[in-house]
């Protein structure tokens, strides 16, 4: 497991320090990741070679610490590169109106999910699921992406470095600003 610490400089050759989610996300974008939609947590492995997986819901404690969760058997490379260091970018998305922002990371722990987690996963799963519904997806389609059995399911937890929006439209990939 990592601590999320890890330092790394971006190309500017900064290194922005991992920071609270509260203090770089507005309260609307907390209530998104944490609402029951579309999650892509991307990273590189240590050749540099890009990897990306499917999340089921993510929560942000009062500490501000991000922890995404994710079944461990379809994304065995990611939480591996994850495991050795990788930074980590995590996408969160709303199917019906497409409102994203992004979040990265110098790095990530990953532990199984607290079994207090489970009712809320299932939660933001299922929310997710009638979005997918609403959106047109056949409702067996809909409910595959978003079955998991709770002993598969593990917690990448992280503290943010940097946010940006990624809604489409003329805003998209602009840095969050917190009012």
């Amino acid at each position: 497991m990592t601590d999320g610490g890890n330092p790394a400089s971006d190309q500017d050759g900064s290194a922005p320090s991992n920071r609270s989610a509260h203090d770089l996300l507005p309260s609307d974008l907390v209530a998104l990741a944490q609402g029951g939609v579309s999650v892509v947590i991307g990273c590189c492995d240590r050749h540099g070679n890009p990897l990306s997986g499917i999340g089921l819901g993510a929560r942000i404690d009062p500490a501000g610490c991000i922890r995404v969760f994710a079944k461990r058997a379809t994304n065995a490379p990611l939480l591996a590169a994850i495991a050795e260091g990788a930074r980590v970018a995590v996408t969160f998305s709303r199917a019906i109106d497409h409102a994203s922002f992004q979040v990265k990371a110098h790095g990530a722990g990953v532990r199984d999910a607290d079994p207090g987690d489970h009712p809320e996963i299932l939660r933001q799963c299922m929310v997710f699921r009638d979005e997918l519904i609403e959106i047109g997806l056949p409702p067996q389609v809909a409910n595959s992406w978003v079955n998991a059995d709770m002993a598969d399911v593990v917690a990448i937890s992280f503290r943010p470095c940097q946010a940006f929006m990624q809604t489409p439209g003329p805003g998209a990939g602009a840095p969050v600003s917190v009012p």
